[in-house]
């Protein structure tokens, strides 16, 4: 019976670990909240390892985790909780790009992924553009500063995506930018602080199937811009700094 009883007991125990491993602290990558070590190539890696292992959520507590582009992969998710926030360096030879879009955090070609939590991105938007035209100065940049400067998220061909819950800020490029992408759920997030009057909140090209609820949205620019061929689009209770409906502009 005593040996009955421990069987079941690990397997329970087995089985909860299970679980439980599908949440991945960040710490456990040597990814630090000190807000001055430059995290691209640990959160990456962090990325890396839960999508082979068939996925799951990689979890950020209080603290500031600087860091480049990083690219999500299929079946992850980002979680920012209260307190975590996820700063971009000012460095511009830090970020890649996808389809000629730029970003703090990418995505091409991929299935099942989120950034939830009720933590921040902050792109830090001034010393961006700081450096930015340090560079164009110097010669080594032939672009202009809306050209080079980065958004905060772009995916591309992606579908079962979810953003909630996040708070993005001081943006230089797009906050958010969706292209070729369907299964697209925003939910309860705020946009605010743009850092330059081109800093476009959200950006569609070719989506299908998108759902934006609860939004709350600071922008200069029109607050949402859709190239026209995105479809199947739905608002609900979405509204900018002046309590306004949020529209669409083609």
């Amino acid at each position: 019976m005593q040996k009955l009883f421990l069987k079941i007991f690990l397997l329970t125990v087995l089985s909860q670990g299970a679980l439980c491993a599908k949440d991945y602290n960040a710490s456990l990558f040597g990814i630090k909240s000190d807000g001055i070590t430059l995290n691209t190539q640990s959160i990456q890696k962090a990325i890396d390892f839960i999508s082979e292992k068939g996925g799951g959520k990689l979890k950020f507590y209080v603290g500031r985790y600087l860091t480049g582009s990083v690219q999500l992969k299929s079946n992850v998710s980002i979680e920012l909780n209260e307190g975590a926030v996820l700063v971009g360096t000012t460095s511009i030879y830090d970020y890649m790009g996808v389809n000629n879009l730029k970003a703090l955090i990418m995505a091409d070609g991929q299935q099942n992924i989120g950034i939830t939590g009720k933590g921040v991105i902050e792109g830090q938007g001034a010393g961006v553009i700081e450096q930015i035209t340090k560079q164009i100065q110097k010669g080594y940049l032939k672009a202009s500063i809306a050209q080079a400067s980065p958004g905060l998220i772009a995916l591309s061909n992606c579908s079962g995506i979810n953003i909630e819950g996040i708070n993005l800020q001081n943006a230089t490029g797009s906050f958010i930018a969706f292209s070729s992408s369907k299964q697209i759920n925003v939910k309860g997030i705020s946009i605010k602080k743009p850092a330059t009057k081109e800093s476009k909140a959200l950006v569609l090209k070719q989506n299908d199937g998108i759902k934006l609820e609860n939004l709350f949205i600071e922008t200069t620019e029109p607050e949402i811009q859709s190239d026209g061929q995105s479809k199947n689009i739905t608002l609900v209770n979405c509204k900018n700094a002046s309590g306004k409906n949020l529209m669409l502009k083609n």
